[in-house]
């Protein structure tokens, strides 16, 4: 294994989080093709529709998204620690709704994200920018290997995860008919 100095790493973590996961994310939601006997031709990046707006300051770890599919839109933070994700989705509440009103209604959501490897933590919140609007932050953590930065199929495993989970947390959620985002948001 080769050390990257810490230059490399940042431009990595900074490529990853602006690039690889935006364009995964862009496809939390797709077009189905239609059924048949034989695989469509049409790519998955020609049937994405979900849009993905974000914000990063080069060389911090962290960066921004804005998930806008299935008719809502999520707001989700994204940490990469060089060996360790954390991906925090956080949904807008009223009282009497807080935090444990919510996780019950993402337990099956919870516990398909702990078998893939994260683990699932929930608080309640203001957010950052609007203080008056109270919020549940969701918190899904998951350490990396350390030549994680160097390995495309561990990248790939991860980033494809994040992809699946973001948008299980999105289904579910419509199903629950619980809003990911403030109404003047959408």
């Amino acid at each position: 294994m080769t050390r990257l100095t810490i230059a490399e790493a940042q431009s990595r973590v900074s490529r990853m989080l602006t690039h690889d996961v935006v364009e995964d994310l862009r496809a939390v939601e797709y077009e189905t093709p239609p059924l048949a006997d034989a695989p469509s031709a049409t790519p998955l990046c020609e049937l994405r529709r979900a849009e993905v707006t974000f914000s990063h300051a080069p060389g911090s770890p962290d960066c921004l998204y804005r998930i806008g599919a299935f008719g809502d839109s999520l707001l989700m933070r994204l940490q990469l620690n060089v060996w360790r994700f954390v991906a925090i989705y956080q949904v807008p509440v009223k009282d009497p709704i807080d935090s444990n009103t919510i996780a019950p209604h993402f337990e099956r959501w919870a516990i398909g994200a702990g078998h893939a490897g994260w683990t699932i933590g929930w608080r309640d919140g203001v957010d950052p920018w609007k203080q008056e609007v109270r919020v549940v932050e969701t918190y899904c953590y998951a350490m990396m290997p350390e030549g994680f930065l160097d390995d495309p199929l561990t990248q790939l495993y991860w980033r494809t995860d994040l992809l699946q989970m973001t948008r299980a947390f999105m289904l579910e959620a419509r199903r629950m008919g619980i809003r990911l985002s403030a109404p003047d948001s959408v």
